[in-house]
């Protein structure tokens, strides 16, 4: 089963900033989530790789997936692209 991802224009301008292999490992480690998270579990849940810590809700009933904060943890530079290191 595939679900649809969604996220916040805040979350999305600091995913953008990402080097992409993190958003490859942030994407994949949502969609094995968004399979293991029973239905009913409307609550936010959250998923760490690397420095990033990204908040997320799942709608099962619209296949729907909502990235809804992404926040940067200590040491920074190792998420940042170059351009911004």
């Amino acid at each position: 089963m595939s679900y649809r991802i969604e996220v916040h224009p805040d979350a999305g301008t600091l995913l953008r900033t990402l080097k992409p292999h993190v958003v490859l490992r942030l994407g994949r480690a949502l969609a094995e989530l968004a399979e293991t998270i029973g239905a009913g579990a409307d609550e936010p849940h959250e998923l760490q790789v690397d420095n990033c810590v990204l908040r997320f809700v799942i709608d099962h009933a619209q296949r729907l997936l909502e990235v809804i904060q992404i926040e940067l943890r200590e040491p920074l530079a190792a998420a940042y692209t170059d351009s911004h290191a």
